[in-house]
């Protein structure tokens, strides 16, 4: 007599299980607690041996724990992310900065690392000269007074692919 559907579920589920050591609850790193950028700030606090916290100056995490204390306070936890990628992003931020150096919207760069920094340390890598410099235009401009350009901008095209719309609630 065939088995029942039921008997077939449970038992791919109980594979499923084991394969991953007992736990549905693994990241892609294999670690329990999910992956960084699903963490909170306390959580990313926690998890610090693979998590990076990314902050606003002055930050204080002495909501995770009232034994700390801080000199500044102020700035908001942004996200939390994998230590390897931040560090990637980081190097790629650095990298470009001095390469550009003098470009008028450069600055602007220091954010790039917080919500996608493995995306966004790929866009920078692609600016390999001086001259790639030039796609830091008005399009990356916060508060200005001129039009965005028209012509193409694979910089400014390969980082909002990094940091797609989301859904309005």
């Amino acid at each position: 007599m065939p088995a029942s559907r039921n008997t077939i579920g449970m038992a791919l589920l109980a594979a499923a299980l084991f394969g991953c050591g007992g736990s549905l609850n693994k990241g892609p790193d294999g670690s329990t607690g999910g992956a960084c950028s699903t963490l909170g700030a306390c959580e990313c606090m926690a998890a610090s041996d693979r998590c990076s916290a990314r902050t606003e100056a002055c930050w204080c995490p002495s909501e995770c724990s009232p034994n700390i204390a801080c000199i500044c306070g102020g700035g908001r936890f942004l996200a939390c992310q994998d230590k390897t990628a931040a560090v990637s992003c980081d190097a790629q931020v650095t990298r470009v900065k001095s390469m550009c150096a003098g470009m008028g919207f450069i600055d602007v760069i220091d954010n790039f690392c917080v919500n996608n920094p493995t995306c966004s340390a790929q866009c920078l890598s692609a600016l390999t000269t001086t001259q790639s410099c030039a796609q830091f235009d008005c399009r990356f401009c916060v508060a200005c007074d001129c039009a965005p350009p028209v012509t193409p901008n694979p910089l400014a095209d390969c980082l909002r692919a990094c940091d797609p719309p989301q859904p309005e609630l």
